[in-house]
């Protein structure tokens, strides 16, 4: 287990470090009635970006594919990747803006089976560069008869990323990491299906982006 270990309360605990020394320094400012309300603000905004809101998924198909992020569907396509051992599968991409949640979640109740961080950049996530350069997590999964993998991108405002737990099985909707801004990409099997569409926004363990194909 991770120390970066995410929990449960209402500000995220990558967050909490950051937001106590804002408090200290809004108290500081005013004890010396000085910048107050800029100080106050400051505060407020990292609160809001490190807000960690509890969710629940809009339904409880245990098929369900829920949302990893918050953000906007950028990409649906076919596409073929070395984290699904080069097979033809379905690629979605969502692009998580500093403003949306930042809270990373498992989109369903599967076994992570490996997981791989790449040191990097924090550029912004849009460039060619980026997509080469900046810091990722690639993270292998299976459940029962079904493959799929999801990466990780950190944008330009992003830290260090973590993962709170790098392999085991691991619920539907649970906090696995935390990036300010980014994107998240899932490789789901080629049967797999998607109901939603390329600008549709999402919540993360809320929103269903599909369902993976019932096998008996």
């Amino acid at each position: 287990m991770n120390s970066s270990f995410t929990t449960t309360q209402v500000i995220a605990k990558e967050g909490w470090k950051v937001c106590a020394a804002a408090f200290i320094l809004f108290l500081f400012t005013v004890w010396i009635q000085f910048a107050a309300p800029f100080m106050f603000f400051v505060l407020f905004f990292l609160m809001f970006i490190y807000r960690n809101p509890e969710r629940i998924a809009a339904e409880d198909d245990p098929l369900a594919i829920l949302a990893p992020i918050d953000g906007k569907i950028i990409t649906i396509e076919q596409s073929e990747s070395e984290l699904m051992n080069d097979k033809k599968c379905l690629y979605v991409r969502i692009r998580s803006l500093p403003f949306d949640v930042s809270m990373i979640r498992f989109p369903t109740a599967a076994v992570l089976t490996n997981a791989k961080t790449v040191h990097g950049l924090f550029l912004p996530p849009h460039t060619k560069e980026a997509f080469v350069l900046n810091e990722r997590i690639d993270m292998k999964c299976t459940k029962e008869d079904n493959s799929f993998a999801m990466r990780v991108r950190a944008g330009a405002f992003s830290r260090k990323l973590y993962l709170s737990k790098e392999r085991g099985s691991i619920r539907a909707g649970a906090r696995i990491a935390f990036m300010v801004d980014g994107i998240v990409e899932l490789f789901l099997p080629f049967d797999a299906r998607i109901k939603l569409s390329v600008g549709d926004y999402v919540k993360g363990a809320e929103s269903v982006l599909g369902y993976f194909a019932h096998k008996d």
